[in-house]
Order: C-alpha cells, then sequence, then structure tokens
C-alpha cells in the first residue's frame, strides 16, 4: 500500500496509517495536499476541534475534494502506476462535489472514494455535521457509487445514527455502496456534545449492521478499535513464549493492552491511560510523551532495562504532546535506566528484542 504525497512521491504505508483495515496490496490513498480548502463542516466529533491546547500537531479543516491539485495528482498516479488502485480519502462531501465533478473524477482516473457519510437521513447528517451543506451528498451518492467504489465511513454517534444502523446501512446498499465501516465516536475531555457509545450500544450496532450486511450483500467492516472496545480485538500471532534477559516492559494504550497481554504472557505489559486527551481515548497512536513518563516513574529503577512502546505514537519524530524522539528516549534511560526501541506491530517485538540483546 502507498500514500501518494504532495511532492507527487509514493510513500509505502501500513494499514495501521488508514483505520488498522486489511487493505488491498495494490492501494495508493490520495489524501489531501497543503491547497485544500475548507471542508465546510462543523462536525459533532471533530477530533480536530476536540484537541487539548498543549497538542502541537495542528492539521487544518480540509477537505480532499476541496483540493485544486486533486485531479492532476490522480492523473498522475494513473499515468505512471496504472497498475495501482486510487482512492481519495478524507472527504465529506459536502464541498467540491457535483455531477461535473463525478465526471472529472472519473476521466483523470479515479478508482475509488472513501466518503464520511455516517447518516442517510439528510436532516441527521445536517444536524451531525452542523452543515447545510450535509443533505446534498445524500442526493449525489448513487451517482457516485455507480462511477467509483465507495467506502463509507460512519462515526458512530448517539442520537444521530445508532438506532437507525440498520436502516441506515439499508439505504445505502440500495444505492449501490459497496462497503461501510463502523467507527465509535471518540470523545475527549474536551467535547461536551457527545458522549461515547455503551458497551449495549456498541453490540447492538455490530449485531444489527453484520445481519444487514448479510441481508443485503454490502460489505460491512467492524474496525480493531471497535473490537477492542468490545474487548475482542485478536491478532492472528503469538502467544510468543518470550523471557528478556533484562527487565522489559511493553507500554501500549489502553484498548490494546488485553490482546498484548495474550502475545507477550511472559513480559510485562503495561497499559498507558491518556490523561492528555482523556475521555474514552485509549488507542497506542494517541499516546504523548507525558502519559508514558508518567507511567514509566512508577516502573523500577534498573541498571539497564528496555521500554517498548508503539511506533504509531511518533508523528515524524515527535509526539503529539511536543515530545522529540531523543529527549523521551533520554529521560526514560538517564531517570529509570531503561533503553528505549518501538514497534510498528507486535510481530515485530520479537526481533526488536533479539537486536538489543535482550533475548
Amino acid at each position: 500500500m502507498y500514500e501518494f504525497t504532495e511532492d507527487f512521491k509514493l510513500r509505502r504505508i501500513t494499514k495501521y496509517e488508514l483505520d488498522g483495515v486489511d487493505e488491498r496490496d495494490d492501494l495508493v490513498v490520495i489524501p489531501p495536499s497543503s491547497r485544500a480548502g475548507p471542508c465546510g463542516s462543523y462536525c459533532l466529533f471533530c477530533y480536530l476541534r476536540q484537541n487539548p491546547p498543549e497538542m502541537i500537531y495542528r492539521v487544518s479543516f480540509h477537505d480532499t475534494l476541496n483540493d485544486p491539485e486533486l485531479e492532476r495528482r490522480i492523473a498522475y498516479v494513473r499515468e505512471h502506476y496504472p497498475e495501482l488502485w486510487i482512492r481519495v480519502t478524507d472527504t465529506a462531501g459536502n464541498v467540491g462535489l457535483d455531477e461535473k465533478r463525478i465526471e472529472s473524477l472519473q476521466k483523470a482516473g479515479l478508482d475509488e472514494m472513501q466518503i464520511s457519510v455516517h447518516t442517510t437521513k439528510k436532516e441527521k447528517r445536517i444536524a451531525l455535521m452542523r452543515s447545510p451543506l450535509a443533505g446534498k451528498l445524500i442526493d449525489l451518492l448513487p451517482l457516485v457509487a455507480e462511477t467509483f467504489r465507495v467506502i463509507a465511513d460512519i462515526i458512530l454517534t448517539p442520537g444521530y445514527n445508532v438506532d437507525d444502523i440498520g436502516e441506515i446501512i439499508e439505504d445505502l446498499a440500495s444505492m449501490s455502496v459497496a462497503e461501510v465501516r463502523l467507527f465509535p465516536v471518540g470523545v475527549t475531555r474536551y467535547n461536551r456534545d457527545v458522549r461515547p457509545l455503551t458497551r449495549d450500544e456498541l453490540t447492538f450496532v455490530k449485531e444489527t449492521a453484520l445481519e444487514a450486511g448479510r441481508e443485503t450483500g454490502i460489505k460491512v467492516v467492524i474496525p480493531p478499535i471497535f473490537k477492542a472496545l468490545l474487548g475482542e480485538f485478536r491478532l492472528d500471532v503469538g502467544p510468543f513464549e518470550i523471557e528478556p534477559g533484562m527487565p522489559t516492559y511493553i507500554l501500549t494504550g489502553e484498548l490494546a493492552y488485553p490482546e498484548l497481554r495474550r502475545i507477550f504472557p511472559r513480559i510485562p505489559v503495561v497499559a498507558v491511560k491518556n490523561e492528555f486527551f482523556g475521555g474514552n481515548i485509549g488507542t497506542a497512536g494517541l499516546l504523548t510523551g507525558r502519559d508514558v513518563l508518567r507511567t514509566v516513574e512508577k516502573l523500577p529503577e534498573v541498571d539497564l532495562g528496555l521500554v517498548l512502546l508503539p511506533e504509531l505514537m511518533f508523528y515524524g519524530d515527535r509526539t503529539l504532546d511536543g515530545f522529540t524522539r531523543e529527549e523521551l528516549v533520554s529521560r526514560i534511560l538517564v531517570e529509570k535506566g531503561y533503553i528505549v526501541e518501538s514497534a510498528l506491530e507486535p510481530v515485530e517485538i520479537p526481533r526488536v528484542l533479539e537486536k538489543v540483546g535482550a533475548i
């Protein structure tokens, strides 16, 4: 899988940089460029509007379809990499989308669109996305799905698309949408407008959505974060019966903690509570330097040990709260005696342990 960057280059990516969902190997995603204009929405659940003030990683309120370079980028990929499957991501379809634009994107060579649909009910979509433009996508969706393969993302938000999820999926199937991905809303302590889903709601959505998928033929995807909230997240690996020869700790987010304990029964796994964001945020990719340091402070001081961190918590060379990798590594070593390594996924951990001589 690849991402097509703003400087017209292919960058190899993994599924963990998307939704954690298994993807086709020939996929190339085209995200917004820096020239992309605003999304035209003010969504109740928008993660950009519920971030801590200390967060350094800022993303503008853009939309891929509101990008003047989009067709040129698609056409470049189609011409130079004709074997790749081209997907446009990060769009709500509220701006920059009409019949002429659909035709333009088709001529450029687009294969697939991943759209933040959320609901097929116009009034609820307008209210959820707090945009008067949000209703028009529902009228356009059948034409979009006739022209491209469409993945409909649904951020499950109580009061807007939970109780009627079965009907929503039936509507999407009738519009020829190929796939639906269901994501429980993420709520930090900075959001007062939305609450997290209860376990009963998660169970209801999962059972109802999968049944609707079976009845209509539409592909329904339950991403890893959804399964983790239900305690059902499982990786097709392990357990690894590895016992390091030095004090070793695996640090991870609260959602991945149970599965990592299963995979590495002989290595202490520590769940890092995300106090930076608060709320129901428990993914490894949103861990911060301060939360990691607070957790490491509770570990025993050693002459030489090893702390394993999730690579996903680093954006470039920094954490979301501004720690550089070097600063974080140095503090943990100096203050507690642990060298620090990172792994993108659990299967890499045995190789990391071998590299540093821990096994």
